[in-house]
């Protein structure tokens, strides 16, 4: 008798961020919570992330606590976002297009500050305590694709190879033949279900959402307003959700004869701590030196993947041993599984040039080793996920650059940034990120207020099972953000 057996650890269908596909997905997953971007309020989105040697500055929080020791007042500061986020996916020469939006809460922020007065004693000039929440990660995505190539491959002619290489096996990979959409044949081997044709239509949605969120408590001092020193403490919070429907139409004269629909929920939900510690020098009054070093961050992760297939036959498919099917639904038992997750450590450096009170300009670089992730587990062993990491992902450097331009209360900014390609050997799929950005401010003694626009750019490649033709999506995604600061 067919029946799903309980769920054996899984092979990764889908690995959005690369067409090489690893064991498992949980590789994905690692990249996925450890990927680096450029946070913070709108005045540093503004300068296209910069903040490693910028001081006074909300985002110093969680960036370069350093900084804080630059604060001479109290402030409280509050950032709404909003993203729209496009993407145009080509497979085998088709295009598709997706969207998806959101409205968040990017950063929250209070800076207590214990700041000496100019005639007070002493060569530490005080310093401030800061405490913040900020959006790591938005993880809201809409794409998919479609094709009705002839002669297309569907996905039951790689599990027929898969089952006549090494027979059935549980869980996810024996669907299509609890489904009978793969069935016996006399004497050995395996066939498609009578209802196939040379006509095939697929189609794939993939929709997620979630984000990682991180709170921070940091110090911040001040040496003889030369040297500035800091360390942050960052407790983080992830959830991820996405459904997957991959879907096959085989038609004959335009009337349907068989379809399959697919259907994958996998739920990620997990906490981390890291620790951070960071340096402003000022050489001289125009300019600022930083550094800063962010440990991993150590997570625990907890995972529930559930998994089902629906098949439709016309006309009714004719079991030997189960008769007339009409309609098939199976699904796999619940997955539950936990795993803990090391994520890179961060090294950053940074410049900043002060062109009296009219403005400045700043720069960042960021490295990161991608390849020093890794993955442990009591559920599974996490061995050949750790290889696939070290063969999959290297190191790399982040850049950032920025300006501001002054003029009475108005402030200008513009930025721009780079986000290094994660993946050791990337070859002709780039998957590295660009971002433009620009922004208003107005600073008054006790507000500010300060707008942000940023256009992000880059690609994605995804396949649906490991012979499936390369799906190519072109990713753009315009942010806002509105700042609100008050000094007290």
């Amino acid at each position: 008798m067919k029946a799903v057996k309980s769920i054996i650890p899984l092979f990764a269908f889908l690995f959005i961020t690369s067409f090489a596909l690893a064991q498992s997905g949980y590789v994905e997953d690692a990249l996925r919570f450890s990927m680096f971007n450029p946070t913070g309020a709108a005045r540093i989105s503004g300068l296209g992330g910069t903040q490693h040697s910028l001081g006074g500055d909300i985002s110093n929080i969680h960036g370069n606590p350093a900084g804080l020791g630059f604060f001479q007042r109290s402030e409280f500061n509050i950032t709404a976002g909003y993203t729209d986020w496009n993407a145009e996916t080509v497979f085998l020469n088709q295009g598709s297009n997706y969207n998806a939006t959101n409205f968040h809460v990017p950063n929250i922020g209070v800076v207590i500050s214990r700041a000496k007065a100019p005639l007070q004693a002493g060569d530490w000039r005080g310093g401030s305590f800061g405490f913040s929440f900020n959006r790591q990660s938005n993880f809201r995505t809409n794409s998919g694709y479609f094709s009705n190539q002839l002669g297309q491959e569907s996905i039951l002619d790689y599990y027929i190879d898969q089952y006549s290489q090494s027979g059935v096996p549980g869980g996810l990979d024996g669907l299509f033949y609890d489904a009978f959409l793969i069935n016996p044949v006399d004497g050995g081997g395996y066939e498609y279900s009578p209802n196939t044709t040379d006509q095939l239509e697929k189609f794939e949605l993939v929709e997620s959402e979630g984000n990682q969120n991180q709170i921070s408590f940091a110090y911040g001092g001040n040496y003889k307003n030369k040297l500035f020193l800091g360390a942050n403490l960052g407790i983080v919070t992830m959830n991820f959700r996405r459904v997957q429907i991959y879907s096959e139409e085989f038609l004959n004269n335009n009337q349907t004869t068989l379809f399959s629909s697919l259907d994958q929920n996998l739920l990620l939900e997990g906490s981390g701590v890291n620790i951070g510690v960071g340096a402003i020098y000022k050489p001289i009054d125009q300019l600022n030196i930083g550094v800063t070093f962010h440990s991993p961050t150590w997570s625990r992760i907890n995972e529930e993947f559930l998994a089902g297939i629906s098949a439709e036959f016309t006309p009714p498919y004719q079991d030997p041993e189960f008769g007339t099917i009409n309609q098939e639904r199976v699904d796999t038992d619940l997955y539950i599984s936990s795993f803990s997750l090391r994520s890179p450590m961060r090294l950053g450096s940074g410049l900043t040039y002060f062109f009296g009170k009219n403005g400045f300009l700043s720069a960042d670089v960021d490295y990161l080793d991608y390849s020093m992730m890794n993955l442990r587990s009591n559920v599974f062993n996490a061995g050949e996920d750790n290889r696939e990491i070290r063969a999959l992902y290297g190191q790399t450097f982040n850049y950032r650059v920025g300006g501001e331009a002054r003029i009475d209360m108005l402030r200008i900014r513009a930025g721009y940034s780079y986000i290094g390609d994660p993946f050791l050997n990337p070859g002709d799929f780039d998957r590295s990120m660009t971002q433009l950005s620009g922004g208003l401010g107005v600073k008054l003694a006790n507000f500010s207020v300060d707008l942000a626009v940023m256009s992000n750019r880059f690609n994605s490649f995804y396949t649906s099972y490991p012979t499936s033709p390369l799906a190519i999506t072109d990713n753009q995604r315009i942010s806002g953000m509105l700042s609100f600061g008050f000094s007290f």
